[in-house]
């Protein structure tokens, strides 16, 4: 008498699964796709791509399954191949930093403009002493950000260091200054 398909050992399924078995590789998917997409919808702001990019893992997986090892566990395998896929995800569609402080950004362009210009306001003026508050790798940071415009993907691969690390430090660094700013400028109308 056969083991039914949900009792086989995963390396079975994926040994049938690579004989060309499609029920075997159905239990595969009905073993991982949960996790798969749990993986992907942490961090995904669309439900909906999370279950596209889930699919096409599965599909990937598919096709590569002839070159994967049965003695391998088959679930990390193709949550790797899904990681894969929202890298090239977020490379097309180029995500939105996190904690975006459109104020400090707004000053941070007034900043430019005021070099080219000439003309500084009070904000600017607390935004410039905010930042000569800051140390050596934070105002580099910052410099190379808005001052050289270098993309956020830029930055991370020269400093060697993931995106989003580089993009909560960021956000961290503008609250910081935002934060100086506004208590710069409440300073100064309180003393004038």
């Amino acid at each position: 008498m056969e083991t039914p398909l949900a009792q086989q050992p995963e390396t079975d399924l994926v040994r049938a699964a690579q004989a060309g078995e499609w029920p075997a590789f159905a239990e595969l998917v009905r073993r991982h796709q949960l996790a798969v997409r749990a993986c992907l919808a942490v961090r995904l702001e669309r439900p909906h791509e999370a279950e596209d990019l889930a699919q096409e893992a599965f599909v990937t997986a598919f096709r590569k399954l002839a070159e994967f090892d049965c003695e391998r566990p088959f679930g990390p395998w193709v949550r790797s191949i899904a990681f894969n896929l929202l890298r090239n995800h977020w490379r097309k569609f180029r995500v939105t930093s996190i904690g975006g402080n459109e104020e400090l950004e707004a000053l941070v362009d007034q900043g430019i403009a005021a070099r080219c210009t000439g003309n500084e306001g009070r904000e600017l003026a607390a935004l410039r002493d905010c930042l000569e508050e800051l140390d050596g790798p934070a105002l580099a940071l910052v410099n190379r950000r808005y001052g050289d415009e270098a993309t956020v993907q830029e930055i991370a691969a020269e400093l060697g260091r993931k995106y989003s690390a580089v993009t909560m430090q960021l956000h961290r660094l503008r609250q910081l200054l935002a934060a100086c700013v506004t208590e710069r400028l409440g300073a100064k109308s309180t003393a004038a």
